[in-house]
């Protein structure tokens, strides 16, 4: 073989990939990366969704392939990047506070004067799909987070040192508030763009996208419902044909492939808020709240949690006004103490692998967790604590 010859294989041997696909390995290869939230009770469930333990037989599998090979296993397949889907089926079930606490987390810095903050130091981008999304509560709940961190430790910081921390992480939430989807997919569209533009854009050229947050991700559902009827002259009570609708589907599946696009160029996580129209329920014991977005949407989600709210008990239909309004005051405080729960959400389970419903299971609690929201924070009560 000549030397030409002998070169033109090797060089046919050489793997060529983009730099976006390189920078990507590695950083899923850096073991020092975190969970991806920094919200414990959610990192547990996405841990089990994406590295979920083998099960008995898998074990037994891989104990008899490392017997009967001589060489390395094989490389793990490429692991989806997680979709979470926070949903309830009652309105004030405390999903938007779950992702202010979120939001927060992956805002503020790691650590603060060699004190940890326990935040992410990441940019975070919000698309507010409803307009209820409150920056004021987000930075309430900034200063107290602080607050609280420092009152248990040795950190002491003035009142004009935390609120420019809380100023300086601001500056890298990027809330857009789309007013369609059309206008959603414009947004989606122009984002890499407007991040890897020059910093003089906006000040985090510097940080990781580490969340791409969606509040109220169902905002648009009835009106793109509407619009597909409208073009394709079904009548408003065929329920079964809208659910089919090409024009609907069309609409979602560019919603997901657009999503998909930002999130494989940023490796970053996305969390959305959604709303239930059926009331929770049960499947083998288990929490259940149906969907009522295409299933491109439910298969895109890696993982799904359902909040609701703790119900506290009513007045006896014996007790009269005089008992009742004794009482008041016992009930009152009842209810301010009285919190939420989240779950997974086991709707769809069939199309899980064993070894993640094995993990579920495993959990203590089966992966739920309470926790309470006030004034000051949100108090979670982890049941894997």
């Amino acid at each position: 073989m000549s030397v030409e010859g002998l070169g033109r294989d090797l060089l046919g041997e050489v793997k060529v990939e983009c730099l976006d696909e390189l920078l990507r390995a590695l950083r899923e290869l850096d073991a020092n990366s975190g969970p991806s939230l920094g919200f414990p009770p959610l990192d547990r469930l996405l841990d089990v969704f994406q590295n979920p333990p083998p099960t008995r037989q898998q074990q037994h599998y891989q104990t008899q392939w490392s017997v009967q090979q001589e060489g390395p296993a094989p490389p793990p397949k490429e692991k989806p990047l997680p979709v979470i889907e926070i949903a309830d089926a009652a309105a004030c079930s405390g999903k938007t506070q779950l992702l202010y606490q979120i939001i927060l987390l992956s805002l503020l810095p790691v650590e603060h004067k060699d004190e940890p903050i326990n935040g992410k130091g990441n940019a975070v981008v919000l698309l507010d799909l409803s307009g209820r999304f409150s920056v004021l509560r987000l930075h309430h709940l900034m200063h107290n987070h602080i607050s609280s961190i420092c009152s248990r430790s040795s950190l002491t910081l003035p009142e004009q040192e935390i609120s420019s921390l809380i100023s300086d992480s601001f500056t890298h939430l990027h809330i857009f508030h789309p007013q369609s989807s059309s206008s959603l997919l414009s947004t989606l569209a122009a984002l890499p763009s407007f991040l890897l533009s020059s910093p003089s854009t906006h000040f985090s050229a510097n940080r990781p996208l580490g969340l791409l947050a969606i509040n109220d991700l169902s905002a648009f559902l009835w009106q793109d419902r509407l619009d597909a009827d409208e073009g394709t002259g079904l009548p408003a009570s065929n329920h079964a044909e809208k659910a089919n609708n090409s024009l609907f589907l069309e609409r979602y599946h560019n919603l997901i492939s657009s999503l998909r696009h930002v999130q494989h160029l940023f490796s970053c996580p996305i969390v959305a808020t959604n709303w239930g129209l059926a009331p929770v329920s049960s499947v083998a014991g288990h929490a259940a709240l149906r969907p009522h977005l295409p299933s491109l949407w439910n298969n895109f989600c890696t993982t799904k949690v359902v909040v609701v709210k703790d119900r506290v008990s009513k007045f006896g239909p014996d007790l009269s006004a005089e008992e009742a309004k004794r009482e008041g005051a016992q009930r009152w405080e009842a209810v301010e103490k009285s919190g939420f729960s989240g779950w997974i959400n086991w709707w769809g389970n069939e199309g899980w692998r064993e070894e993640v419903r094995e993990g579920i299971r495993e959990l203590k609690g089966g992966g739920g967790f309470s926790f309470r929201v006030t004034e000051d924070g949100i108090m979670v009560h982890d049941e894997g604590d």
